[in-house]
């Protein structure tokens, strides 16, 4: 039980709550509207909610390295569809731009790739777009960068990439019932608002789950991300040839719907905290739900991609060469005396190791229009698609 948000979302929640007529409002649509509402959703103001001064810290915002190895990623893309004179890097829920602008600047290195960049983001909050381009007038890039409608893209030859973009997405929050999945619907409480189980609203079917092969004990909680899995087939079809790559934290559906997970992955994150009830802080903190991502394989494949790898982001980082690139930068800053070789060190743990940030983010990469044998340089050291 939480207190009832700002005045002015909480008049709003009230009116969405009152409008179901006592069944209470479907928890997806109330993270749509703390998070997405024009003027009062959680990503729609003018601070950015990213970095150590925010609510939560990025993998981008960590080390300019894992901008700088996911642009040899995207390099080797292009190398195995022939070097075409343009192509189109798509990134998803872009933050501060940090990522972009790191890969603008790396690709600077690389002339003939860096011409053929074509970079656009997909962003629908006014004022991350306004940092975002804070960001990049910074290195001098905005002319090599677009901000289009997301649900507009079409014949993409290139990346689609994102992180941290499907988690955000408004989910489900559905509860085993003794006859399929029940819906929890948000309802006023005495202090704050609070979720009951009810009926199962419009487009979610009570056997979801069940069709698939999932069976939950009586009172397992879980989500189920029917936004994501239709963005996920929809970024599928627009690829007309080359990479998919999904970066976030999630699990395989056996470890997502695993018993020991039966309260559910939902949480808020504020002032670098975890949050644990979902409804706390209304529109004033991050609210968050694992990826599944046996289900997110399964949308793009039926969008016509092939699953061309899977594994933790551990694995993916020491496959781009994270360790031989640390060692050189450390090396260099002590030919020239600079500082920071440890503060970077420290950086790149976090990404990799399993106990940080490791483990708990995958990657999935799915693609279209590749050499038939070709495997990106970031799953040849650990490749578990067959826990899918």
């Amino acid at each position: 039980m939480s207190g009832f948000g700002q005045p002015a979302l909480a008049a709003l929640l009230e009116q969405a709550v009152a409008a179901q007529q006592g069944v209470g409002l479907p928890f997806r649509d109330y993270m749509d509207l703390v998070l997405y509402h024009p003027r009062e959703g959680y990503y729609m103001g003018v601070t950015s909610p990213i970095g150590r001064g925010g609510d939560f810290v990025t993998s981008p915002e960590i080390t300019s390295l894992f901008g700088e190895l996911l642009t040899l990623q995207w390099i080797e893309i292009w190398q195995a569809l022939g070097q075409p004179g343009r192509f189109t890097v798509v990134e998803l829920g872009p933050g501060s731009g940090r990522l972009a602008a790191d890969v603008l600047t790396t690709a600077r290195r690389f002339p003939p790739f860096c011409a053929a960049l074509d970079y656009r983001l997909v962003e629908c909050s006014p004022g991350l777009q306004d940092l975002q381009r804070r960001t990049l007038a910074a290195i001098g890039a905005l002319e090599q960068v677009s901000w289009p409608d997301g649900q507009a893209l079409t014949g993409i030859e290139g990346v689609i990439f994102s992180n941290e973009f499907f988690d955000a997405l408004p989910v489900h929050w559905v509860e085993q019932g003794e006859d399929g999945l029940l819906e929890l619907r948000v309802h006023r409480g005495e202090q704050g608002w609070i979720a009951r189980p009810g009926p199962p609203g419009a487009g979610l079917d009570p056997e979801l789950l069940a069709r698939r092969g999932i069976h939950l004990a009586p009172g397992h909680r879980t989500e189920v991300g029917l936004e994501g899995l239709a963005w996920m087939e929809r970024l599928a079809r627009t690829l007309e040839r080359g990479l998919l790559v999904t970066v976030d934290y999630g699990h395989p559906a056996a470890d997502y719907y695993h018993p020991v997970r039966s309260a559910g992955t939902l949480a808020g994150h504020r002032r670098q905290e975890r949050v644990d009830d979902p409804l706390a802080h209304p529109g004033a903190m991050d609210l968050t739900a694992h990826v599944d991502f046996s289900a997110l394989a399964a949308a793009g494949t039926r969008g016509g991609l092939d699953t061309l790898g899977f594994t933790a982001q551990g694995w993916f980082l020491l496959g781009l060469g994270i360790l031989e690139r640390l060692e050189q930068v450390q090396r260099r800053q002590g030919e020239t005396g600079a500082a920071g070789g440890e503060a970077l060190k420290e950086a790149v743990l976090r990404l990799i190791m399993p106990g940080a940030m490791g483990e708990r983010f995958k990657v999935l990469a799915q693609g279209r229009g590749l050499p038939e044998d070709f495997r990106p340089a970031g799953f040849r050291l650990n490749d578990q698609r067959h826990r899918l």
